[in-house]
């Protein structure tokens, strides 16, 4: 596999903004819309089965619902969007294992070792699919959200782009004000 060709546009534009310590618009509209998906399964089945017969009986009220509702989601909303907003992104050159990752086990975590040879694991992953060579270094780029790790772009580090894809002075100073 050609290492120009290991790395595609949308991946490079993720890069090329991470690189300053920000997150893409899409990177960012995905983690604080999050949430959205398990309230939508949750909240589907009961409106499907209770929507109509509740209507019927609470016209009223349910307007005044629907609009808790909203307020409550908008909150939801917001408080995510200056919570990563102001995520400090992480930076670091890790290396893929020996292990192969099959392409139809996408529910597993993405796992790359640091220089110690310790385990990160990324339960998250805001990056187009990328098969990993095994023992091959990367330039990852992600964040750390509570209990896990995001993992917001990644390139290998031997590409002949990789130079443009560091970590910039931005990246530096916006990591400081951002880690206090």
């Amino acid at each position: 596999m050609n290492t120009v060709d290991s790395v595609n546009e949308h991946m490079r534009a993720r890069l090329l903004v991470n690189r300053h310590g920000k997150l893409t618009t899409d990177q960012w509209k995905d983690m604080v819309t999050e949430p959205l998906t398990v309230i939508g399964l949750l909240l589907l089945p009961g409106i499907l089965i209770l929507g109509p017969r509740l209507g019927a009986f609470i016209w009223g009220g349910f307007a005044l619902l629907t609009l808790l509702a909203l307020a409550a989601l908008a909150v939801l909303f917001i408080g995510r969007g200056r919570r990563y907003a102001r995520a400090p992104v992480h930076f670091a050159v890790l290396q893929a294992g020996g292990g192969f990752q099959p392409f139809w086990a996408f529910w597993k975590p993405v796992v790359l070792h640091d220089i110690s040879g310790e385990a990160v694991r990324f339960g998250k992953r805001l990056t187009p699919y990328t098969r990993l060579q095994p023992h091959r270094d990367y330039l990852v780029y992600y964040l750390k959200d509570r209990d896990t790790n995001v993992l917001l772009s990644l390139a290998p580090a031997d590409h002949p782009d990789a130079d443009l894809w560091q970590p910039s002075e931005t990246f530096q100073n916006r990591f400081a004000r951002r880690s206090r």
